[in-house]
């Protein structure tokens, strides 16, 4: 099959260049080994729009603030909620207090000028804004957000599919030639012919690369997270004040999230395989009680749920944004670690400004689509809206009620795992993690048109029925 350009990978780096190249008159196709779009490095970050992100010269740091700027209206484009909000970068020690006025110059200098406000917060100030914090005083950086990544990926993914644009999920990508016009790419599923081609594979970034015969490295980084249930503990994203800074992570924080829930995340990263999302409640988790439950005056919270996120870090710790060596049509996007999704916007406008570098003729539609909003029931139902039939049936409560509709819904705009419905209408994603699927589950897949034996956790061999 034909296309003017393939991009390789259905994260949010290769979403949003789908999402790009779908206001053009060109023929796309989007190939990933997953069985759904985000399941890859996308799936296992925390949905914080960032703002700092040090060394401040750095490619990645100049793409945060730049997609950063671009969020609010591609969110309201496709009906995405991002709640905009402060990081407190708080001084827990008398050191670290007489740290603030030059920590703050710092960031003052590079972001006060870009327009993220820049302040000093005494105990007084810190304690009216977090009652919930110990500190001795803050840093605020406004312009931070969090957004619902599932939502986003989900949303991106149909208005991709809704304006053309063509999928081949679960397609593992076994070779790649480059041609005089453009490269073959040989695939698990058969051959797909492409005059451009965007390798934004995440993980297999690297891999892929290699094909088209250029040479990367990366190593893979494994960050662990820990949700909690029973309200926000904070409105703001906290973390304790750094005065030397790791270029391999920002040190972790306590992050409100999009469903009301909270995560710890991220102070350790541990360097292993691709494959390895084990969470260790010896090793990891008490990592991150060390690290943040002093900063804490009330923690009484629920845990609900540990897991890893891995992350593709390439050699010099900076995004590789670049044409291969043996021809311009092939885009190179590798080692988009954190902060990726805050990056991604800027990203995709990026590849496209080289895309046409490399001669590719961009003509802009005249009748994009508009993706619809994804519409839960709770939503209609709390906004006076009519339900009939099994419409307000509920099949998780926990999430504020998860319908059997929605779900119907979540299949209907391509859900083909269970992790998929979860990401799509969080279902399973409360207090009980699950416990009340089951039974549900087993009685209701046929009428929603699949077999139980179909159905698996994430895809690959992730059974959850065998007969």
């Amino acid at each position: 099959m034909n296309y003017d350009v393939a991009v390789m990978g259905s994260g949010v780096v290769g979403l949003f260049i789908a999402y790009e190249l779908a206001h053009y008159r060109v023929r796309v196709i989007v190939i990933d080994r997953e069985a759904e779009p985000g399941f890859g490095v996308s799936r296992g970050h925390a949905g914080v729009i960032h703002v700092v992100q040090p060394p401040f010269n750095s490619l990645r740091s100049r793409l945060a603030v730049e997609g950063n700027r671009l969020y609010d209206d591609v969110a309201r484009r496709l009906h995405v909620k991002v709640r905009r909000l402060s990081t407190l970068l708080v001084a827990r020690n008398p050191g670290q207090l007489i740290a603030l006025p030059a920590v703050w110059l710092i960031l003052n200098r590079v972001y006060g000028r870009r327009g993220f406000r820049v302040r000093i917060l005494g105990p007084r100030g810190l304690r009216r804004l977090e009652p919930n914090v110990n500190g001795l005083g803050a840093i605020e950086v406004e312009g931070y957000g969090v957004i619902n990544s599932f939502e986003l990926v989900s949303q991106l993914y149909n208005f991709c599919r809704l304006n053309g644009v063509d999928f081949a999920l679960g397609t593992e990508v076994k070779d790649a030639k480059v041609l005089g016009d453009g490269a073959i790419i040989i695939t698990s599923s058969g051959e797909y012919r492409a005059r451009f081609v965007i390798n934004a594979a995440g993980l297999y970034s690297a891999d892929i690369a290699r094909l088209f015969g250029d040479e990367y490295r990366l190593e893979f980084g494994k960050g662990v997270m820990l949700v909690f249930w029973g309200g926000e503990q904070t409105k703001s994203i906290v973390t304790p004040l750094q005065l030397i800074p790791n270029p391999k992570t920002k040190g972790g924080a306590i992050i409100p999230t999009a469903f009301g829930t909270t995560i710890w995340g991220g102070p350790s990263l541990s360097i292993g395989s691709r494959d390895d999302r084990s969470v260790n409640e010896g090793g990891d988790i008490d990592v991150l009680y060390r690290k943040f439950s002093g900063l804490l005056r009330d923690r009484k919270f629920t845990p609900i749920r540990a897991y890893a996120g891995v992350r593709p870090i390439p050699e010099g710790d900076d995004f590789i944004i670049t044409h291969s060596k043996v021809s311009k049509r092939i885009v190179h996007v590798i080692g988009i670690e954190s902060p990726g999704l805050t990056a991604a916007p800027a990203i995709a406008r990026r590849v496209i400004d080289m895309l046409r570098n490399a001669g590719a003729e961009l003509i802009p539609k005249d009748d994009v689509r508009e993706v619809e909003p994804m519409v839960m029931m709770k939503n209609v139902i709390g906004s006076g809206g009519a339900i009939k039939g099994d419409q307000g049936e509920v099949i998780c409560p926990c999430m504020g009620g998860v319908t059997r509709t929605d779900i119907r819904e979540a299949i209907r705009h391509g859900a083909r795992t269970l992790d998929g419905i979860a990401f799509r209408t969080g279902l399973g994603m409360g207090i009980c993690q699950g416990m009340c699927l089951a039974g549900r589950l087993r009685l209701s897949l046929r009428s929603w048109g699949i077999d139980p034996r179909e159905l698996t956790k994430s895809g690959g061999n992730s059974w959850l029925v065998t007969r």
